[in-house]
């Protein structure tokens, strides 16, 4: 046993020294290693599908906490895309009111409406401006289209305007194709020209602007666009209605309008908060 060790071990060194100086036994190491690559290749099978499956196999919680994830991340992006054109929408509206103020005279602020009151008794809105502002009772309030009323309260950092259609408001106005004068007075929806002869020059679509009496609101800003005249034999007074030119129910900004002051003349258009009586003004 002992010498069949020792011969080994003699045997291994020879060969190893042969094969360090002589390269003798390259050649039976390589068919070695192709009889026994098919070998080592099962044997690492099992790791190679493993790393396979931990790279590409996924649970399918994973799954679900993904598709998850990824709605949630479309819903966001929805809605930032919708406030987007939310605010597109918004700068477009400011835009215009900014350019209808070009047309006035005088200081002129944006507020913003803060709430709204509409019922059948009061047409109103909550203005974010207020005495702080230099706000004042009986101050006209205007869009980009047209007259919207004019303010009634005034708190210190707030402000409330009664619109057009409120059935305590009435403002003087003209027709811009003739002239003609009437007094528009609110039904709670829409506006009435009160006590006009059937006889009146007045016809659907007609434009009507402010007349500028009573200094309240500016001269020639549109209020109202006629959509019925109704004339009667029997009634002394025809029926007209209009539609306030300004978008009273959907607007988000309104423009608070100051008198303006004319320096060559010295002179300011003043307007009195207990002015509350006449055409143009709330009762």
């Amino acid at each position: 046993m002992v010498l069949q060790l020792v011969m080994s071990l003699i045997l291994a060194a020879v060969l190893m020294v042969l094969d360090y100086r002589y390269d003798y036994l390259s050649s039976a190491r390589k068919g070695v290693s192709t009889v026994l690559a098919p070998i080592y290749f099962l044997a690492n099978l099992p790791n190679e599908v493993a790393a396979w499956a931990d790279s590409n196999i996924v649970s399918r919680n994973d799954l679900l906490n993904e598709n998850r994830r990824l709605k949630d991340e479309l819903l966001i992006l929805k809605a930032q895309n919708q406030r987007l054109i939310g605010l597109e929408s918004e700068n477009a509206r400011l835009r215009a009111l900014l350019g209808s103020s070009r047309t006035l005279r005088g200081k002129r602020v944006i507020a913003e409406v803060l709430n709204i009151d509409s019922s059948l008794f009061a047409n109103e809105l909550l203005l974010n401006k207020g005495s702080l502002d230099g706000v004042f009772v009986g101050q006209p309030v205007v869009d980009a289209e047209g007259i919207m009323g004019q303010v009634t309260e005034v708190s210190t950092s707030t402000s409330r305007m009664i619109l057009l259609n409120d059935q305590k408001h009435a403002i003087p106005v003209r027709v811009d194709r003739n002239g003609v004068r009437a007094i528009a007075q609110g039904n709670g929806r829409t506006l009435y020209l009160r006590h006009l002869p059937n006889t009146i020059d007045i016809e659907e679509g007609d434009l009507l602007l402010s007349s500028g009496l009573g200094q309240k609101f500016p001269d020639g800003y549109p209020v109202a666009k006629v959509i019925s005249v109704v004339r009667q034999s029997a009634q002394p007074y025809a029926e007209i209605l209009a539609e306030p030119t300004a978008n009273i129910n959907r607007a988000n900004h309104v423009l608070l309008l100051w008198p303006y002051h004319d320096p060559e003349q010295g002179s300011e258009s003043k307007t009195s908060d207990s002015e509350l009586e006449g055409g143009d003004n709330a009762e």
